[in-house]
């Protein structure tokens, strides 16, 4: 029987014994009162109220000093990439990531996770970290971990000033083949822009409603399936094209 069916029983009971005599009526109204006000109390305590895990957020600037602490290339280390590129990439995204500190002051009595600590968390996953840990360090749970990741990946991806830039116009070739040669020894590399190289990337066998052709995926060179993906960077290294060329 619901709590509900137990209150209106208890009612009824009340009315049947007082309402016989009407000078009882005020009696009566007291009585539903008080039983109204128990039932309330008795709901209240049996209602499981959903709690808060608050978790211990990393001190950021804390966090720099430590690492600093260990030596001056320990960042680069941990993180593949200068301090100084990291936070010139965290200023780049943050106009793409809002961060609610109100609703997450309203929630947990701290402030919203910051631009410094979600890319802290995307990096260290891309060099191989395992989410769980990262999450527990940063103080974060793994739903806020790969919330902060995807928004710091799309973030990167739908900015213009990261985006690849093939050199196309005259005076772009010039500039990136002047870069080659400049690298090269005695000026041997003349007239080139890019270095190109390919990469298989190894898939699981996929089915026949995800392609036509499933042996198309099946590379004979590495006896695996997999998608051709080819990429080319400047004399500094960077990527200016990548493409997801074909199957296997």
């Amino acid at each position: 029987m619901s709590s509900q069916s137990i209150l209106s029983t208890e009612i009824d009971l009340l009315e049947d014994s007082y309402l016989e005599d009407s000078d009882e009526e005020e009696e009566f109204k007291k009585d539903v009162l008080l039983v109204c006000v128990l039932a309330e109390e008795n709901l209240s305590a049996n209602k499981e109220r959903k709690t808060v895990n608050v978790r211990e957020r990393i001190e950021w600037e804390k966090h720099i000093q430590q690492i600093a602490e260990e030596g001056p290339e320990a960042f680069l280390r941990m993180y593949r990439m200068e301090y100084s590129s990291f936070m010139k990439l965290c200023t780049i995204i943050s106009p793409k990531i809002l961060v609610n500190d109100e609703m997450a002051w309203h929630r947990t009595g701290k402030e919203g996770i910051t631009i410094e600590i979600m890319l802290h968390c995307l990096l260290r996953w891309l060099a191989g970290g395992n989410y769980l840990d990262i999450g527990l360090s940063a103080g974060i749970s793994p739903a806020h971990f790969y919330t902060s990741v995807y928004k710091c990946m799309d973030a990167i991806l739908d900015s213009e000033e990261l985006s690849n830039k093939f050199p196309t116009t005259d005076k772009e070739l010039e500039e990136a083949a002047q870069g080659f040669e400049l690298l090269s020894t005695q000026a041997a590399i003349k007239g080139c822009v890019a270095c190109l190289d390919g990469y298989l990337l190894q898939i699981k066998v996929p089915s026949s409603t995800e392609t036509g052709n499933v042996k198309a995926y099946f590379s004979g060179q590495y006896q695996t399936y997999g998608i051709n993906f080819e990429a080319a960077c400047d004399h500094k290294c960077r990527f200016v094209y990548a493409t997801v060329a074909a199957p296997g």
